[in-house]
Protein backbone atom coordinates (compact mmCIF):
# COMPACT_ATOMS: atom_id res chain seq x y z
CA UNK A 1 0.00 0.00 0.00
CA UNK A 2 1.41 3.36 -0.94
CA UNK A 3 2.13 5.75 1.89
CA UNK A 4 -0.76 7.84 3.23
CA UNK A 5 -3.38 5.72 1.48
CA UNK A 6 -5.64 6.00 4.51
CA UNK A 7 -6.69 9.59 3.97
CA UNK A 8 -10.31 9.67 2.78
CA UNK A 9 -13.17 10.67 5.09
CA UNK A 10 -16.28 8.61 5.61
CA UNK A 11 -19.03 9.85 7.92
CA UNK A 12 -20.25 6.32 8.65
CA UNK A 13 -17.34 6.01 11.07
CA UNK A 14 -16.69 8.07 14.18
CA UNK A 15 -13.02 7.08 14.35
CA UNK A 16 -10.73 8.78 16.85
CA UNK A 17 -13.37 10.47 18.96
CA UNK A 18 -14.71 7.10 20.20
CA UNK A 19 -11.41 6.07 21.76
CA UNK A 20 -11.73 5.40 25.48
CA UNK A 21 -8.86 7.81 26.20
CA UNK A 22 -10.97 10.68 24.83
CA UNK A 23 -14.04 9.96 26.97
CA UNK A 24 -13.29 12.96 29.19
CA UNK A 25 -13.75 15.37 26.29
CA UNK A 26 -16.93 17.27 25.44
CA UNK A 27 -18.91 16.41 22.32
CA UNK A 28 -17.57 19.57 20.65
CA UNK A 29 -13.97 18.53 21.39
CA UNK A 30 -14.66 15.00 20.15
CA UNK A 31 -16.05 16.41 16.90
CA UNK A 32 -12.83 18.39 16.53
CA UNK A 33 -10.91 15.12 16.77
CA UNK A 34 -13.19 13.58 14.16
CA UNK A 35 -12.39 16.49 11.88
CA UNK A 36 -8.69 15.70 12.19
CA UNK A 37 -8.90 11.95 11.64
CA UNK A 38 -8.73 10.58 8.11
CA UNK A 39 -10.15 7.16 7.38
CA UNK A 40 -9.87 4.61 4.63
CA UNK A 41 -10.36 0.94 3.81
CA UNK A 42 -7.35 -1.34 3.79
CA UNK A 43 -7.78 -4.61 1.88
CA UNK A 44 -6.55 -7.94 3.21
CA UNK A 45 -2.80 -8.27 2.65
CA UNK A 46 -2.18 -4.55 2.12
CA UNK A 47 0.45 -2.63 4.08
CA UNK A 48 -0.69 0.18 6.35
CA UNK A 49 2.90 1.32 6.87
CA UNK A 50 6.32 -0.18 6.25
CA UNK A 51 9.19 -0.77 8.67
CA UNK A 52 11.78 2.00 8.25
CA UNK A 53 9.39 4.61 6.81
CA UNK A 54 9.18 7.99 8.51
CA UNK A 55 6.82 7.76 11.48
CA UNK A 56 4.32 10.53 10.84
CA UNK A 57 0.89 9.05 11.69
CA UNK A 58 -0.88 7.43 14.62
CA UNK A 59 -3.51 4.89 13.55
CA UNK A 60 -6.74 3.57 15.04
CA UNK A 61 -8.32 0.31 13.93
CA UNK A 62 -12.04 0.86 13.39
CA UNK A 63 -12.81 -2.59 11.92
CA UNK A 64 -10.68 -5.60 11.02
CA UNK A 65 -7.29 -6.82 12.28
CA UNK A 66 -3.75 -5.53 11.76
CA UNK A 67 -0.64 -7.66 12.25
CA UNK A 68 2.56 -5.94 13.36
CA UNK A 69 5.67 -7.65 12.03
CA UNK A 70 9.38 -6.86 12.13
CA UNK A 71 12.27 -8.14 10.05
CA UNK A 72 15.65 -8.47 11.75
CA UNK A 73 18.96 -7.76 10.02
CA UNK A 74 19.33 -11.42 9.06
CA UNK A 75 15.87 -11.42 7.46
CA UNK A 76 14.03 -13.25 10.24
CA UNK A 77 10.36 -12.22 10.55
CA UNK A 78 9.04 -11.61 14.04
CA UNK A 79 5.30 -11.14 14.63
CA UNK A 80 4.95 -8.58 17.40
CA UNK A 81 1.18 -8.37 17.80
CA UNK A 82 -2.22 -8.77 16.20
CA UNK A 83 -4.39 -5.74 16.93
CA UNK A 84 -8.17 -5.44 16.84
CA UNK A 85 -10.80 -2.65 16.58
CA UNK A 86 -10.26 0.09 19.13
CA UNK A 87 -6.48 -0.38 19.31
CA UNK A 88 -4.05 2.47 18.69
CA UNK A 89 -0.98 1.80 16.57
CA UNK A 90 2.34 3.68 16.76
CA UNK A 91 1.37 6.07 19.55
CA UNK A 92 5.06 6.15 20.56
CA UNK A 93 5.88 8.36 17.55
CA UNK A 94 4.11 11.21 19.34
CA UNK A 95 7.06 11.48 21.72
CA UNK A 96 9.99 10.42 19.53
CA UNK A 97 11.49 11.35 16.17
CA UNK A 98 11.67 7.80 14.83
CA UNK A 99 10.87 5.73 11.79
CA UNK A 100 8.26 3.01 12.07
CA UNK A 101 10.04 0.16 13.94
CA UNK A 102 7.86 -2.50 12.31
CA UNK A 103 5.34 -2.95 9.48
CA UNK A 104 1.56 -3.09 9.76
CA UNK A 105 -0.33 -5.43 7.43
CA UNK A 106 -4.07 -6.11 7.19
CA UNK A 107 -5.05 -9.69 8.07
CA UNK A 108 -8.54 -8.95 6.75
CA UNK A 109 -10.34 -6.02 5.17
CA UNK A 110 -9.94 -3.24 7.74
CA UNK A 111 -11.14 0.33 8.13
CA UNK A 112 -8.32 2.46 9.57
CA UNK A 113 -8.26 6.04 10.84
CA UNK A 114 -5.08 8.10 10.81
CA UNK A 115 -4.09 11.23 12.69
CA UNK A 116 -0.82 13.03 12.02
CA UNK A 117 1.84 13.37 14.68
CA UNK A 118 1.43 17.16 14.68
CA UNK A 119 -2.32 16.86 15.27
CA UNK A 120 -1.88 14.28 18.04
CA UNK A 121 0.59 16.57 19.83
CA UNK A 122 -2.19 19.14 20.08
CA UNK A 123 -4.65 16.55 21.41
CA UNK A 124 -2.42 15.30 24.22
CA UNK A 125 -2.05 18.73 25.84
CA UNK A 126 -4.73 17.49 28.24
CA UNK A 127 -2.73 15.77 31.04
CA UNK A 128 -5.39 13.06 31.53
CA UNK A 129 -5.19 12.01 27.87
CA UNK A 130 -1.40 12.11 28.06
CA UNK A 131 -1.42 9.83 31.12
CA UNK A 132 -3.72 7.33 29.40
CA UNK A 133 -1.53 7.18 26.30
CA UNK A 134 1.55 6.57 28.46
CA UNK A 135 -0.36 3.79 30.26
CA UNK A 136 -1.27 2.22 26.90
CA UNK A 137 2.34 2.31 25.74
CA UNK A 138 3.65 0.86 29.01
CA UNK A 139 1.10 -1.97 28.96
CA UNK A 140 2.09 -2.92 25.42
CA UNK A 141 5.80 -2.87 26.28
CA UNK A 142 5.20 -5.20 29.23
CA UNK A 143 3.14 -7.55 27.09
CA UNK A 144 5.72 -7.60 24.28
CA UNK A 145 8.47 -8.35 26.82
CA UNK A 146 6.42 -11.24 28.21
CA UNK A 147 5.83 -12.50 24.68
CA UNK A 148 9.56 -12.45 23.89
CA UNK A 149 10.16 -14.49 27.07
CA UNK A 150 7.37 -16.84 26.02
CA UNK A 151 8.96 -17.31 22.58
CA UNK A 152 12.00 -18.88 24.27
CA UNK A 153 9.85 -21.80 25.43
CA UNK A 154 10.24 -24.99 23.42
CA UNK A 155 6.79 -26.45 24.03
CA UNK A 156 4.21 -25.11 21.52
CA UNK A 157 1.36 -25.90 23.90
CA UNK A 158 2.88 -23.67 26.60
CA UNK A 159 3.47 -20.91 24.05
CA UNK A 160 -0.14 -21.06 22.86
CA UNK A 161 -1.60 -21.07 26.37
CA UNK A 162 0.61 -18.23 27.65
CA UNK A 163 -0.08 -16.13 24.55
CA UNK A 164 -3.85 -16.60 24.82
CA UNK A 165 -3.67 -15.69 28.53
CA UNK A 166 -1.88 -12.45 27.64
CA UNK A 167 -4.41 -11.60 24.93
CA UNK A 168 -7.30 -12.40 27.26
CA UNK A 169 -5.82 -10.03 29.82
CA UNK A 170 -5.93 -7.18 27.32
CA UNK A 171 -8.82 -8.13 25.05
CA UNK A 172 -10.94 -10.27 27.36
CA UNK A 173 -14.14 -9.97 29.31
CA UNK A 174 -14.98 -11.80 32.52
CA UNK A 175 -17.54 -14.62 32.22
CA UNK A 176 -18.67 -17.40 34.55
CA UNK A 177 -16.27 -19.75 32.79
CA UNK A 178 -13.21 -17.51 32.66
CA UNK A 179 -11.77 -14.73 30.49
CA UNK A 180 -13.34 -14.70 27.04
CA UNK A 181 -11.22 -13.15 24.26
CA UNK A 182 -13.55 -10.70 22.55
CA UNK A 183 -12.03 -10.96 19.06
CA UNK A 184 -11.77 -13.88 16.66
CA UNK A 185 -8.32 -15.46 16.33
CA UNK A 186 -7.74 -18.15 13.73
CA UNK A 187 -5.21 -20.92 14.26
CA UNK A 188 -3.08 -19.19 11.64
CA UNK A 189 -3.19 -15.92 13.62
CA UNK A 190 -2.05 -17.72 16.77
CA UNK A 191 0.66 -19.49 14.77
CA UNK A 192 2.05 -16.10 13.73
CA UNK A 193 2.21 -15.01 17.36
CA UNK A 194 3.95 -18.13 18.70
CA UNK A 195 6.07 -18.86 15.62
CA UNK A 196 4.58 -22.30 15.07
CA UNK A 197 2.79 -24.11 12.26
CA UNK A 198 -0.98 -24.11 11.98
CA UNK A 199 -0.98 -27.90 12.50
CA UNK A 200 1.01 -27.58 15.74
CA UNK A 201 -1.29 -24.83 16.98
CA UNK A 202 -4.41 -26.87 16.19
CA UNK A 203 -2.99 -29.89 18.05
CA UNK A 204 -2.02 -27.74 21.05
CA UNK A 205 -5.43 -26.05 21.26
CA UNK A 206 -7.22 -29.41 21.14
CA UNK A 207 -4.98 -30.68 23.95
CA UNK A 208 -5.58 -27.54 26.05
CA UNK A 209 -9.34 -27.94 25.61
CA UNK A 210 -9.10 -31.60 26.70
CA UNK A 211 -7.08 -30.51 29.75
CA UNK A 212 -9.74 -27.96 30.69
CA UNK A 213 -7.45 -24.94 30.26
CA UNK A 214 -9.33 -23.58 27.24
CA UNK A 215 -12.89 -23.58 25.99
CA UNK A 216 -14.51 -22.32 22.81
CA UNK A 217 -17.69 -20.26 22.80
CA UNK A 218 -18.74 -20.05 19.16
CA UNK A 219 -15.56 -18.62 17.59
CA UNK A 220 -14.10 -17.10 20.76
CA UNK A 221 -11.66 -18.68 23.20
CA UNK A 222 -12.25 -18.73 26.96
CA UNK A 223 -9.13 -19.03 29.11
CA UNK A 224 -9.71 -20.85 32.42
Amino acid sequence: MEKNKVVSKNKKYTCMKELEIFNILTDTEKNTIYGLARGGLLKKGELLFRQGEEGDNVFLIQTGKIMLQKFTKDGTKIVIDILKPGDLICENIIFEEINYPFSGIALENSYICACSKKEMVELIKDPVILEKIFFSMNSKMMEYTQRMTNSALKDVQDKVYNTLKQIAGRHGRITNLGLEIDCYLSHEDIGFLVNASRVSVTRSINQLIEMGKLEKNNRHYIVH
